[in-house]
C-alpha cells in the first residue's frame, strides 16, 4: 500500500521557517553572528519538523492500512451550509462527514479520493497531489 509523507513535508517546510527565525535571533544574541543562527535553525528546524511530521504521518499510514477510506459520494448540503461526503472503507462499512464549503474549496474533495480521518472527526486528503501519481 502507497504510504503518505505529506505530513513530513510540512513539517519540513514550518521547522525551517521557525529554524531560521528562532536561529538568527539566537546567533545575533549569543555569539553576534546571525549567519552562524541562521545556518544552525534552518537545520535544527528541518529535522525538528521532518521528525515530527512523520510521527504523524505513521499515524495516517496505519489508519489508511486498517480502514483506507475512499469517498464515495458528495452531496451539497443547504442545512448545514456545507456539503455531506459519504466515505467508505476497505471492509465496505460506509459513513458521512460533514464538510463545510470553506475546507471543501481548499481541499478539493471528489470521488475516488482516499481520505482519513483526523483526531478532531474532519476527514483529509491522504495523499499530496503530485504523490497521487505515483
Amino acid at each position: 500500500m502507497k504510504k503518505t509523507n505529506k505530513n513530513m513535508k510540512v513539517g519540513i517546510s514550518l521547522g525551517m521557517c521557525f529554524g531560521v527565525a528562532i536561529g538568527t535571533t539566537w546567533g545575533e544574541s549569543v555569539s553576534g553572528s546571525s549567519g552562524m543562527g541562521l545556518a544552525l535553525g534552518l537545520c535544527a528546524g528541518m529535522l525538528i519538523g521532518m521528525g515530527l511530521g512523520a510521527i504523524k504521518d505513521n499515524a495516517v499510514n496505519k489508519q489508511l492500512e486498517e480502514q483506507f477510506y475512499i469517498i464515495k459520494d458528495i452531496k451539497n448540503s443547504p442545512e448545514t451550509n456545507g456539503f455531506s461526503v459519504l466515505i467508505v472503507n476497505k471492509r465496505g462499512e460506509e459513513q458521512t462527514v460533514i464538510v463545510s464549503k470553506g475546507e471543501m474549496e481548499t481541499e478539493t474533495f471528489s470521488v475516488g479520493d482516499a481520505v482519513y480521518i483526523d483526531k478532531d472527526g474532519n476527514i483529509e486528503q491522504a495523499y499530496d497531489d503530485e504523490d497521487e501519481d505515483e
